[in-house]
């Protein structure tokens, strides 16, 4: 349909190149007329060829007004063409936008060329993408959350309804249960916190000239009671004298994150082993520890929110299942990398590599 973009354009382009007919025309017709004024007057035999030249002049003037109509016409067909090429793929992103606003966040926008409007469809089928993930994303973690909250809410209402009804009696070990379950969900409601925190465009670091050593050491001895009450090895090798510009408070937050795991999931007679070393303006911290391991295929999951290696979502291991992607985003804060290697069976190290110069940024 002729409105909007399209039209405008096509008179745009009518009423630009139809002045220039026009203007072109009118000095051409001047032109013409000027000289044959001008031959009038300079040759004396004019008179006997005055017909003749008047028929000329009237013959040229009207080529050129011909001419110039035929152009105009020709202009107004070719910008009709070129303005409807031109506006049909914004028309098209125009309409796909809308068709995002209202929640079709699968819609494409098909791109040729390598122009600038090309780009501008790719970039919108990125944003496209990016808005589709991230919905993805926020009903997976709102199902998520719902089923993380409803296991610990259905047991304590449970409890509750039997102690009411006098079913249970409320002995020490049946309060002791309904209290482990209200600490998973404290537990669970200062993870979302944190990780709020953190993806929150005002989180910032507050970073200090510190020693990576000294803060792995104190990490370590705050954990250092549930590794002997499980009989588990804790061992370090660090490095001495590594000063980086870090978030003390945030790196310690990743170690423990992290010395907590690997305790949850490495059996009793185990071993966890904490090191560091550096190479060059890189600086690499190592908690490997000989737990249960875990399976090529979800290595990459595991940094996801809520995600859980058993698929059953059994809570014999505990935790939110936000912790490591809570540490993943402090590590990128500071403008490290964090990776896993491991397989089932073998024990999961985790390393995390520092860049003098970014975390000092």
């Amino acid at each position: 349909m002729f409105k909007g973009l399209h039209a405008k354009l096509t008179l745009i382009f009518i009423f630009a190149a139809s002045s220039i007919v026009l203007i072109a025309g009118l000095i051409i017709m001047f032109e013409v007329h000027y000289h044959i004024t001008m031959f009038q007057r300079d040759v004396p035999e004019f008179q006997s060829i005055q017909p003749l030249t008047h028929h000329f002049e009237k013959a040229l003037l009207s080529s050129v007004l011909w001419t110039s109509i035929g152009a105009i016409i020709l202009v107004c067909m070719i910008s009709y063409v070129v303005a409807k090429n031109l506006s049909r793929p914004l028309v098209e992103m125009r309409e796909a936008a809308e068709k995002m606003a209202k929640g079709k966040l699968e819609v494409r926008i098909e791109t040729l060329g390598n122009d600038e409007l090309n780009d501008l469809g790719n970039s919108l089928n990125l944003l496209a993408s990016k808005l589709q993930l991230q919905e993805t994303s926020r009903k997976n973690m709102t199902s998520d959350i719902a089923h993380e909250l409803r296991t610990p809410l259905a047991t304590i209402k449970s409890h509750l309804e039997a102690f009411e009804d006098g079913v249970f009696l409320p002995t020490s070990d049946r309060i002791h249960s309904l209290k482990e379950e209200i600490e998973r969900l404290i537990s669970l409601v200062q993870d979302l916190e944190h990780l709020t925190a953190m993806e929150a465009p005002e989180f910032s670091l507050n970073k200090k000239e510190a020693n990576l050593n000294t803060i792995i050491t104190k990490s370590m001895d705050a954990v250092a009671g549930a590794f002997v009450q499980k009989n588990v090895t804790l061992h370090s090798e660090l490095q001495c004298n590594i000063e980086l510009s870090i978030d003390s408070k945030r790196i310690a937050q990743v170690l423990i994150n992290l010395l907590s795991n690997a305790l949850t999931y490495t059996p009793a007679g185990g071993k966890v082993n904490i090191s560091t070393k550096t190479d060059n303006d890189s600086i690499f911290l190592s908690v490997k520890d000989t737990g249960i391991g875990i399976p090529k295929e979800e290595i990459e999951q595991v940094f996801e929110r809520f995600y859980r290696g058993e698929k059953s979502r059994s809570r014999e291991h505990g935790g939110s299942g936000i912790g490591l992607t809570i540490v993943k985003r402090i590590v990128q804060a500071h403008g490290g990398e964090i990776w896993i290697n491991s397989e089932s069976g073998t024990g999961t190290e985790v390393k995390i590599k520092f860049n003098r110069e970014k975390a000092g940024i």
